[in-house]
């Protein structure tokens, strides 16, 4: 279940490049509209409804780490490079290619020790925004679905594994300066065996809500995000087996006119297993999660 859960907790944000670098033209069209735009991709693993003007193109690096279990030693470090283009109004388009890096020794709940860096698979986003946001109502709402193909699992276990996600985003500016996030993710992934070449599926959930506050003329932005992930034990939803709150701050910077850099680090705060009479979700889960993306227009 570690594998499942880790995919739902990177997929879990949309990389909405060609939004986050080119919010210029975007928020042009917001201020014709007599509404506030909120700029971009800035509350870490959230996901603003951005999806950009028509003709948006830009290309993104996302660097996840999970880290930290009950016992002996576990680092996940996965990369993802997309490229995404804003296809017409209210509609964007992006793929990814996937590597993966493991580091795990001694884990009494992972049955080998495997140190190394691999290919991990593809993947396809469609982002449609049905709700646009105006003057008078301050809400919008953007529905994503990403199907994966990975080829690695959360354990370094080699195996083919197909999943897709379906994403519902929502946002509202606060003020002209605080701005809010709020996603809801469910995602459903069948994973083959290496060895008896049988497929076994499970689901999984990601609800997450974030702030962000601008500073600098949008330069910067500081924030907080809270994330609670849940696992299943069927293709969708059942028994819950195990959950996981991540809780910790935010940060984006536009380093250029057409590069924006964001990070944020999430220690687990409340967790649990399904029968392990232990604190924390620590056996499918991490001690902390990590990214920071780096989001080029052109």
């Amino acid at each position: 279940m570690r594998a499942f859960i880790l995919v739902t907790a990177f997929l879990s944000a949309s990389s909405s490049f060609a939004a986050d670098v080119n919010y210029r033209d975007s928020k042009a069209a917001a201020d014709s509209a007599g509404a506030i735009e909120i700029p971009g991709d800035i509350f870490g693993f959230t996901s603003a409804t951005d999806t950009g003007a028509v003709g948006d193109k830009g290309i993104g690096l996302e660097n996840d780490a999970a880290f930290g279990a009950r016992s002996g030693r576990y680092l996940l470090f996965t990369q993802k490079l997309e490229l995404g283009y804003t296809i017409a109004e209210n509609w964007s388009l992006a793929g990814s290619i996937f590597g993966a890096y493991h580091n795990i020794r001694n884990v009494p709940t992972i049955q080998f020790n495997v140190s190394g860096y691999r290919f991990d698979g593809l993947s396809i986003e469609v982002r449609h925004r049905i709700l646009e946001r105006t003057a008078s109502q301050p809400f919008a709402i953007t529905l994503a679905a990403e199907p994966r193909w990975a080829r690695v699992d959360g354990d370094g276990v080699r195996g083919d594994a197909l999943g897709v996600e379906a994403k519902v985003q929502v946002d509202a500016p606060i003020t002209d300066r605080l701005f809010w996030a709020m996603n809801a993710n469910f995602s459903t992934a069948g994973q083959q065996d290496n060895v008896t070449s049988r497929w076994s599926s499970s689901s999984g959930s990601v609800v997450s809500t974030a702030l962000a506050y601008s500073l600098m003329d949008g330069k910067l932005f500081l924030g907080a995000e809270l994330r609670w992930l849940q696992g299943y034990e069927n293709t969708f939803f059942g028994k819950r087996t195990e959950y996981g709150i991540f809780l910790g701050p935010t940060l984006q910077a536009k380093v250029a006119d057409n590069v924006s850099l964001n990070f944020t680090i999430q220690p687990q705060i409340a967790g649990k297993v399904d029968g392990v009479p232990k604190n924390l979700g620590l056996d499918p889960m991490d001690r902390a999660l990590a990214r920071l993306k780096i989001a080029v227009g052109f």
